[in-house]
């Protein structure tokens, strides 16, 4: 799932955008208005810290501004929008500029496609943050890995209680 300039869109203000018609295409699964916003939150922070490729850390944070059962369920679990922001910063650099290109990394591309596939089986109609959640906890590895452990995040409870929360319709 690599997306090139055409899949980018960037509007007047500067913000770059999903295309959210051809992402659910591609995942088989409509994108619900939570979901929607907690990718362009996400897309917010990569144009913030000046990357051109959407990643896991992008898609935590997105969750986390999106402010839902998701983020709650992080929140519980220590996972602070401040926190995420700082393991970022370690783990990463901010790019010099902006670059034109957009492209989701294979971490994030395999959490989207896992956080489909969890909407599917259960039978949602829509991808919300929830999803992405499971997905990052379930099948996130380089970046996730890394921020949830220096975070202290017992992975394998996040797991669980992110099942359990779609299993409650969320």
């Amino acid at each position: 799932m690599r997306w090139g300039k055409k899949s980018r869109e960037l509007k007047q203000d500067g913000r770059s955008r999903i295309d959210l018609p051809r992402l659910q295409r591609e995942l088989g699964v409509r994108i619900g208005e939570r979901g929607a916003a907690t990718l362009l939150l996400a897309c917010d922070e990569m144009d913030r810290t000046n990357h051109h490729e959407l990643g896991a850390e992008h898609l935590i944070v997105g969750v986390l501004e999106e402010g839902g059962p998701a983020a709650q369920l992080l929140l519980e679990h220590g996972i602070t929008l401040e926190d995420a922001r700082a393991q970022i910063a370690e783990a990463l650099w901010e790019a010099d500029e902006a670059l034109s290109s957009f492209e989701f990394t294979s971490e994030a591309a395999n959490i989207m496609a896992t956080a489909a596939e969890a909407a599917g089986m259960r039978g949602h109609r829509t991808l919300e943050p929830e999803h992405i959640t499971y997905g990052f906890v379930c099948s996130g590895f380089e970046i996730t890995s890394r921020v949830l452990h220096m975070i202290g995040v017992d992975r394998q409870k996040l797991l669980q209680e992110s099942e359990q929360l779609l299993s409650n319709g969320h």
